[in-house]
């Protein structure tokens, strides 16, 4: 059972969300958020429920990272922003973890439909596998959150969430996936976001049994299906309506997805429809953002074949289609279905619905006074005019229309109840029209930060508390719309000071550009995801900043908020402040502009094993992130008993990035009897403030750059280094991992092996060498050079083999004959009891006994990938397996080879050395050192 996150981290003070609405240019909820994410774990929030924003806030275009994509500039995000405007419809799509959506059927919504559309994902796949680098855990959780955000740019989404859930691995059961989950936290977590987007329908992705697999994935079709009754249900998590201001929400319909050949749907998407606007159909360009997503080898294009179906639903709550599956009575599994695809004309998920301007009363059950109904007909009619006049000639009529449609929306919203579904629907568009009448006049807005008095070309890190910077802000617009400037200001979520402009109401024109001064408070907290635990095995987030619950993204730390005059209407633009960073060869990059606390610390290795003396080395790295000169204090926080060497160090710091690094020799001799895991803190003083934290950057190509911070600590396991100095050990990377690091920790040399010295190096220098995981599937060139590896095992090496997918045949790529299926059996419940086939074998005996007590305290999983038939030259050594699994043998085997010997073990080491787990790192010494 994986131990629960407990409480979250409670907030100073909710903070309100009005500040902020533009996380997502056309979503609904901003208008939510000044109660929706204040948590009743956090601070009780009583503004009142559904309160409407005074103003309408709306994002202006930019490129790289986390900005426009090229079909959202230009005539083609004008045309798409107009098909918003012709529909109420919205819909939030549920999946159990990223990569699990379907692209075409989300980009289809989103861009062809004009529909509202959200994605909410269970988890962020921090428990699978890594294609593009070594991090796991949270660490993969940040990349594959980025890579869902960037294809969710593809698919057009306007709303992203997550719940709190973590992914802890493969779950075979929807049973384990419930036990291992807090099931009503989860649920909890997705009542709360429907409440938030109030979605018109939700579409489950997931079947919610067996068919769909993975029991995360049968969690999520159960739990949507469970969420969206109890969404509607006031005395369902009430806390969410008496102190986060939300209210029920009914949706109208709910679909579930994964039907079999042959099974009755309801309706159906196709998203294989061409879009001249988008040059492409709405499944390659959504496919294309699904291939983005590298980290999970989603990173390929998969083109569609014939024939080309509509994607089918099954409605499982909500009025019925007319001409669809009957619902009450029998099924006609005919009515909608031919033997190769739809007969007839298939009924959309909105058939029946009504989802035009002018009925917004029947959509939400409301009857609208005759002053909005005259004017959303008003609206409607300004929509359509835009429309017809649509073109690369006469921006100024364009806008105009787009501007008496906002005018219309306006005076709609302002003859509706405040607070009212009617008023909700009408704030949505409201800001859609907003935003596509900043669209249709070109209006782009950018901040950059820099040092003071250097030019806005300048590069500049992330910023200090109590540092002062430049903004220079850049406005331009299309020259024959009339666009003014009214204010400007600054706005942060850590109240920073900054120059506000007020002056006369001027031009925007083709360039306008102002300059900004701004001061970071001195109690400015860090940069971080809003996301975080503090322990590997808690299967929750808690919450940073409750105002940030659920969101993709974090909030910007500062933004320009910019009111200006369009064609008539009052709009205000808020722009996240950027900085620019210089990273040769790819040129000049744009990165969101972050904070950073005076100096950050991290200490290696992360996980230390005491030599036969009691002593290992620390070695503590400490970054200035100011641009003023600082002295730093450097120590070490060590158990009772233990000492080091020095006791502390001084550090001069003269510029912003200088890093400095000292040692330190840790004597662990008197206290290393324990049979506990001790912990070293580092510790740094800058003038009267403690400094222990540091971060890692997690940056790929196409992604956002993210930190994750984790406290500078080195785990001292109960275990000593036992293997011989002198061994030497060759690694071949795979798709990424740590392996390497803990084989040094062992006392052993290890090298990286490349192509070149896989081809023709000199193998025979090495004692063993290990095949990372997964690599067959990554490195073409280990196929080519596989039989110098059997060679080098026949010399009397050992040649370590760990755990790999079906790109790897040990019917032809091992000594002895063995299969390793597609479907090849894992046991992914980490306590999975475990038998010792063979205890006096080498590789169980030397130079650790290795017992069932070496596989306590495993993370995530025992192994994955076993073979599941194999050669009598094979010995298996270990047997596990999940509750209602046969026993599976295939997990370690080990052969002679001639004078040495070869290995395939599948136990998921990769995930337990990075956490000092004991057992594994006296499993992987024994592979290190066996003779034949």
């Amino acid at each position: 059972m994986r131990a629960s996150s407990g409480t979250r981290t409670p907030a100073q003070a909710v903070r309100p969300a009005l500040d902020w609405l533009g996380h997502a240019v056309r979503s609904a909820g901003p208008v939510v958020l000044p109660c929706a994410l204040a948590l009743s774990l956090v601070a009780p929030c009583h503004l009142p429920a559904q309160q409407a924003p005074d103003r309408v806030l709306v994002r202006t275009l930019d490129v790289g990272p986390g900005g426009a994509l090229p079909v959202d500039r230009g005539l083609s995000g004008v045309w798409q922003r107009l098909q918003k405007l012709r529909t109420t419809a919205s819909v939030l799509y549920t999946a159990g973890h990223p990569d699990d959506e379907e692209a075409g059927v989300l980009t289809l919504l989103g861009r062809g439909m004009g529909v509202r559309t959200a994605l909410l994902t269970l988890n962020r796949g921090e428990g699978g596998a890594n294609a593009i680098g070594p991090e796991l855990f949270d660490a993969l959780g940040l990349i594959r959150t980025e890579e869902l955000r960037l294809a969710g740019r593809y698919y057009g989404l306007d709303d992203q969430y997550f719940t709190t859930a973590v992914d802890y691995g493969y779950s075979k059961t929807l049973d384990e996936a419930m036990r291992s989950w807090d099931r009503d936290a989860v649920l909890g977590d997705m009542v709360r976001v429907i409440r938030i987007n109030r979605p018109t329908v939700v579409i489950s992705r997931w079947h919610g049994s067996e068919r769909d697999g993975h029991g995360h994935h049968q969690a999520s079709g159960v739990l949507t299906a469970e969420a969206v009754l109890a969404a509607a249900d006031p005395e369902r998590f009430p806390l969410q309506i008496t102190q986060e201001g939300l209210r029920p929400w009914r949706v109208r319909r709910l679909y579930r997805g994964r039907l079999l050949g042959g099974e009755p749907y309801d309706a159906a998407l196709n998203p294989h429809a061409f879009d001249p606007w988008l040059g492409e159909s709405y499944q390659a360009l959504g496919m294309y953002g699904l291939s983005l997503q590298r980290s999970q080898t989603s990173g390929r294009i998969r083109p569609a074949r014939p024939p080309l179906r509509p994607v089918r639903y099954e409605l499982l709550a909500g009025p019925t289609i007319e001409g669809s599956t009957a619902r009450g009575g029998q099924r006609n599994a005919g009515a909608n279905r031919g033997a190769d695809g739809p007969t007839a004309p298939t009924p959309s998920v909105f058939d029946g619905l009504e989802t035009s301007l002018t009925g917004v009363g029947e959509l939400v059950g409301e009857t609208l006074p005759p002053g909005a109904l005259q004017s959303l007909e008003t609206a409607t009619a300004a929509v359509e005019e835009a429309i017809a006049s649509f073109g690369p000639a006469g921006a100024d009529q364009l806008t105009a229309h787009v501007a008496r449609a906002l005018a219309a929306l306006r005076s709609a919203r302002a003859a509706v109840d405040p607070g009212s579904e009617a008023d909700f629907v009408l704030a949505v568009k409201e800001r859609q029209a907003a935003d596509a009448l900043a669209a249709s006049a070109s209006l782009r807005v950018r901040a950059i930060a820099t040092p003071p008095g250097a030019g806005g070309g300048a590069p500049m890190g992330p910023a200090v508390p109590g540092q002062t910077v430049d903004v220079h802000v850049e406005l331009s617009a299309h020259e024959d719309v009339e666009t003014r400037l009214l204010s400007m200001d600054i706005v942060s979520r850590a109240g920073w000071s900054g120059a506000t402009w007020a002056g006369r109401p001027e031009s925007v024109g083709r360039f306008l550009t102002y300059t900004l001064a701004a001061r970071l408070p001195t109690d400015a907290e860090p940069t971080a995801p809003w996301f975080h635990r503090s322990d590997i095995r808690q299967n929750r987030y808690a919450v940073r900043d409750s105002a940030e619950l659920h969101l993709g993204e974090s909030r910007p730390e500062a933004e320009i908020l910019a009111t200006l005059d369009i064609a008539g209407q009052r709009v205000e633009i808020r722009e996240p402040i950027r900085r620019i960073e210089t990273n040769a060869p790819q040129g000049v990059l744009l990165r969101p502009l972050d904070v950073a606390p005076v100096v950050s610390v991290s200490a290696a290795p992360r996980i230390a094993l005491a030599g036969e003396d009691g002593g290992f080395g620390v070695r503590v790295t400490v970054t200035s992130n100011s641009p003023a000169g600082v002295g730093a204090t450097v120590g070490l926080d060590l158990p009772t008993g233990w000492r080091s060497d020095p006791d502390v160090a001084e550090l001069t710091f003269g510029v912003a990035g200088q890093t400095e690094s000292v040692g330190f020799h840790v004597d662990a001799a008197e206290g290393a009897a324990s049979a506990d895991t001790h912990f070293i803190d580092v510790r740094v003083r800058v003038g009267d403030r403690a400094y222990g934290e540091g971060y890692q950057v997690i940056e790929h190509p196409d992604l956002g750059s993210q930190r994750l911070w984790a406290p500078a600590r080195v785990a001292a396991p109960p275990i000593r280094a036992r293997v011989s100095p002198g061994l030497r050990v060759g690694y071949v990377m795979g798709v990424g991992d740590e392996v390497p690091e803990a084989i040094r920790q062992l006392g052993a040399t290890v090298s990286l092996l490349a192509a070149q010295e896989l081809e023709g190096g000199d193998l025979d220098a090495y004692d063993a060498i290990v095949i990372g995981t997964r690599a067959y599937a990554v490195r073409p060139d280990l196929a080519a050079s596989n039989p110098r590896l059997m060679n080098f095992a026949r010399a009397g090496g050992h040649l370590v083999v760990l755990y790999q997918t079906p790109e790897y045949d040990p019917t032809t790529q091992a000594p002895f004959p063995a299969t390793l299926p597609p479907n090849a059996e894992e046991v992914s419940e980490e306590d999975a009891p475990v038998r010792i086939l063979d205890p006096d074998h080498t590789l169980l005996r030397d130079p650790y006994p290795i017992s069932v007590d070496d596989f306590d305290g495993w993370i995530e999983q025992r192994g994955s990938k076993f073979f599941s038939t194999w050669d009598p030259a094979y010995t298996p050594l270990v047997e596990t397996h999940d509750q209602g699994q046969r026993p599976q043998e295939g997990v370690w085997l080990t052969a002679p080879l001639g004078e040495g010997r070869f290995t395939y073990i599948a136990l998921a080491l990769h995930r337990q050395l990075p956490y000092g787990v004991p057992g594994a790192y006296r499993i992987l010494a024994n592979l290190l050192v066996a003779q034949r």
